[in-house]
């Protein structure tokens, strides 16, 4: 009887090598399982924050500083929901986040090297871009379904992909193939590998998550069960075990002799691959520094068995199943062992004094075009609003002209804001500020991957609604109030914006004048390159927010805020200016 085969390759794969000249095969995680997991972290989310919101709104009723101190739990909270669970988790949890640890997938560099958290943070702060349009997130599922690799957008930034990861495979199970004949199997080499994947990570998953992922692969494989008359009763999970045990036998015993030599070397190898896995096991809890001198000496041999086992297993024709497992081991000691030499040492006070305005410096010229536009577009409104108030009333939104209408006329120290920011208001006035600042400026890094369009319309945007403001407020008379009240932090904040567009335009660069390099590996180098100044402009921000929050709401003279905002406009022409210029001592 003759049945239709599927597809001789149900998932695509990816080849890398080692350092260590071992040869690892990946199979690249498909756009339905990273949707998956995907979906199993924002329930996560949404239920996290639900839960959030309601102990903070009853904590809140306990007075006002708890009301303060539950509101801004939730402004960080939402903020971290937002940009930062994908990236803590992915960055700290080698590659994985409780979805794609359920799905069983993770996140490594292109390379085969674990990934790093520069890596991770890369990828995550384009999601949004990969979301679009309008959170559709059809922009990054047309990218991986076309990309050789399955690659989204911040994939390719980040230098990244998606694998399938078994985990714990039963290295220890591998035996000999019973004594007989078995038949000749039915699956594909390809077939059996996708049957050995669910089967190795099936007791891992959490029941609704199997049962969905067991029907998934039922369907591509249910040929094979065609004849089988209990097939119609069983579920697919059970159908799939029964599948498994027929088809083990069969393809063990596919090569003769060759296949009996690995499951022998799989029963000599015990004692050793049974250290190996306590040692790998032990390193990923506590990390390789965390092990005696010993045990780091005895997981570099057992690595090196483990990879030589590997190509003996690919040598003597091993079952796709045994094959498998040891790879995933190998792998798996791989990303433990290059992930502890990737751990660099960073001083942040280094950083901060000395790299980050040398890269400032170094990516000058992009900032400056990312200066002209936001500054230019800002100057350009307020001409045009002074010559059109009604243009200026229809550019800086009825709030912000009530406020100015209400505002004291011919007293410089009016206060600005309708309502006293005092006590314990500021935390939560700081908190909403610096999040959104932040925000902001990620939004205009994002966008430089749409060829630049996103951080110009981000500067753009920001330059007309800060010109809108003052050109509206001079034509009330009180601009004076207004600048007393942008001073203190308007130089940094400003700054910090125009510093994330000229990173947002240089990645935008590499689409556009990639050079010699192919986009994708500009995309990567220009990624990294400029992450730094994002990382500044955040802690800039951070500086900003809490000025705004703490100091501008205070009732002091106008001229005490024009000589605060003076002083830091002149320290941040000297740190940028001067920082990280000194040479470095000579060695002793």
């Amino acid at each position: 009887m003759n049945t239709p085969s599927p597809p001789a390759a149900l998932h695509r794969r990816v080849t890398v090598d080692t350092p260590e000249h071992v040869r690892l095969d990946y199979v690249l995680a498909d756009l339905g399982s990273r949707v998956a997991a995907f979906a199993v972290d924002v329930a996560i989310l949404l239920g996290a924050l639900l839960v959030l919101g309601l102990g903070m709104y009853y904590a809140g009723a306990l007075g006002d500083i708890m009301e303060s101190f539950s509101a801004t739990i939730l402004i960080f909270a939402t903020f971290i929901a937002q940009w930062g669970y994908f990236m803590l988790f992915e960055g700290l949890s080698g590659g994985r986040t409780p979805g794609k640890r359920a799905i069983g997938l993770r996140v490594i560099h292109a390379g085969g090297e674990p990934l790093t958290f520069q890596g991770s943070v890369l990828r995550n702060l384009i999601r949004i871009v990969d979301l679009q349009p309008v959170g559709s997130g059809l922009a990054g599922a047309v990218c991986i379904l076309v990309n050789r690799r399955a690659q989204r957008l911040g994939d390719l930034v980040a230098g990244t992909i998606v694998v399938r990861d078994a985990g714990g495979s039963e290295l220890l199970g591998a035996d000999a193939p019973p004594p007989g004949r078995v038949g000749r199997p039915v699956l594909s080499v390809e077939q059996f590998e996708l049957l050995a994947g669910y089967m190795a990570r099936r007791e891992g998953l959490d029941p609704d998550i199997r049962r969905r992922v067991a029907a998934s692969v039922f369907n591509a494989l249910s040929f094979a069960l065609a004849d089988d008359a209990d097939e119609t009763w069983r579920t697919a999970d059970e159908n799939l075990v029964a599948l498994h045990e027929a088809e083990a036998p069969r393809h063990a015993a596919r090569s003769g002799g060759a296949s009996l030599q690995a499951a022998t070397m799989a029963r000599e190898q015990r004692e050793e691959w049974a250290r190996y896995v306590e040692l790998v096991e032990k390193g990923r809890k506590r990390g390789l520094k965390r092990l005696s001198e010993a045990e780091v000496r005895a997981f570099g041999q057992l690595y090196r068995g483990v990879t030589a086992d590997m190509a003996r297993a690919r040598t003597y024709g091993a079952s796709p199943g045994l094959l498998g497992t040891v790879q995933r081991w190998a792998g798996a000691g791989h990303n433990l062992l290059y992930r502890a030499r990737g751990q660099v040492a960073v001083s942040l006070g280094h950083w901060v004094a000395a790299e980050f305005p040398r890269a400032v410096r170094l990516f000058w010229r992009p900032i400056v075009l990312a200066t002209v536009l936001f500054y230019g577009s800002g100057a350009l409104t307020y001409v045009a609003v002074r010559d059109n108030a009604l243009l200026g009333r229809a550019l800086a939104g009825q709030g912000m002209m009530t406020r100015a209408e209400n505002t004291e006329k011919g007293n410089i120290n009016a206060r600005y804001l309708e309502e006293d920011v005092e006590g314990s208001d500021m935390p939560v006035f700081a908190s909403a500020l610096m999040t959104n600042n932040v925000g902001v400026t990620f939004l205009a890094f994002a966008g430089g991957l749409l060829a630049g369009a996103g951080t110009l319309y981000v500067l753009l945007l920001n330059g007309v609604g800060l010109g809108a403001a003052l050109g509206a407020w001079t034509n009330e008379g009180v601009l004076g109030v207004i600048l007393a009240w942008v001073f203190p932090h308007g130089f940094i904040e400003l700054t910090a914006i125009c510093i994330a567009g000229g990173a947002g335009f240089g990645l935008g660069s590499a689409l556009l004048m990639p050079g010699r390099r192919t986009r994708a590996e500009a995309l990567m180098e220009r990624g990294r390159a400029f992450l730094s100044l994002i990382a500044g402009t955040a802690l800039m921000l951070v500086v900003a927010g809490l000025i705004e929050g703490f100091y501008s709401p205070l009732e002091l003279p106008a001229v005490a805020k024009f000589a605060f905002g003076s002083a830091t406009a002149v320290l941040l022409v000297l740190y940028f200016g001067l920082g990280g210029r000194a040479r470095a001592a000579p060695a002793p």
